[in-house]
């Protein structure tokens, strides 16, 4: 394995760290999304290190803000895993910060579009901002269109009440009929979700082979043979789907049920069966 010479990991003491919310995309968190995050630490360890840069005498952080304020704040660490990234320029590391908040998909619409703002203060060419962050142009167009907007239009987006395409297409129209659209984009789909209400099924959760094999040994306990519990060996994969079908044909025979050939629809027109079934009963 080649070890990459512009960065590297450590365990880094907490108080070596210079943490800058201004620096983050994402700002400041609520105590709520910390504490999640911290339970998550606590029983299953950081998954993930953070980044950092050196700066002056100490590190900055790049990259895990929300990871950091967890383990300082709530659990209490001392140190932290961390990558070292060396000779980042400023606009690099903004970078690092905005992609990994974008990989791992922690910005709403709005802090994209504030965290563009950040990156380019003097204003970019959709090209050069696309090939930067690995964004289609569209993308970058759209969340720079957002910040146009009125205030109240950006936070209905910063909700998800407003898609990017529903940005895209108030920005057609003239500006004073900006919020008039976006407060009837708004209210349709209010109307729509009310109207149309989703059929929720539970579904049970699916057996395991183990399951499947213990409740075999129920059945052949309890004096159960023959093709059920041979049912549920198949179904925990001890037979093959050839013996199963042979099962199947003996168990009709033997119970004058009409042989498998005789059948007009087959293995695989089971669900066939049971609608001719119901269309008898009807």
């Amino acid at each position: 394995m080649k070890r990459l010479e512009q960065y590297d990991a450590f365990e880094i003491p907490l108080k070596d760290i210079f943490y800058d919310d201004s620096f983050n995309c994402r700002g400041k968190f609520t105590i709520q999304s910390i504490t999640e995050l911290a339970d998550s630490i606590a029983e299953v360890g950081l998954q993930f290190p953070v980044a950092v840069q050196p700066w002056e005498d100490r590190f900055r952080l790049l990259a895990g803000h929300r990871r950091f304020k967890a383990v300082s704040t709530l659990l209490q660490w001392e140190a932290i895993p961390a990558i070292v990234f060396k000779g980042l320029t400023e606009h690099q590391a903004r970078i690092l910060n905005i992609t990994e908040n974008l990989e791992r998909k922690d910005l709403n619409m709005l802090e994209e579009a504030k965290a563009l703002e950040a990156l380019y203060p003097e204003g970019v060419s959709l090209r050069v901002a696309a090939k930067e962050l690995k964004r289609p142009t569209r993308w970058i167009h759209t969340r720079l269109r957002l910040l146009k907007f009125p205030e109240m239009i950006q936070t209905k987006a910063a909700l998800g009440l407003l898609s990017a395409v529903n940005i895209e297409a108030i920005h057609l129209l003239p500006e004073e009929e900006w919020l008039e659209a976006a407060e009837k984009i708004v209210k349709f789909k209010e109307s729509r979700s009310k109207r149309v209400q989703p059929i929720r099924r539970k579904f049970r959760q699916k057996k395991s082979k183990a399951q499947l094999s213990k409740m075999a040994a129920v059945l052949l306990n309890a004096g159960v043979n023959g093709l059920p519990s041979r049912l549920m060996a198949w179904a925990a994969g001890y037979l093959s789907d050839a013996e199963i079908k042979k099962d199947i044909k003996n168990y009709a025979k033997d119970y004058e049920f009409g042989s498998y050939e005789e059948s007009p629809f087959g293995w695989e027109d089971t669900d066939k069966q049971v609608e001719t079934v119901h269309n008898l009963d009807g």
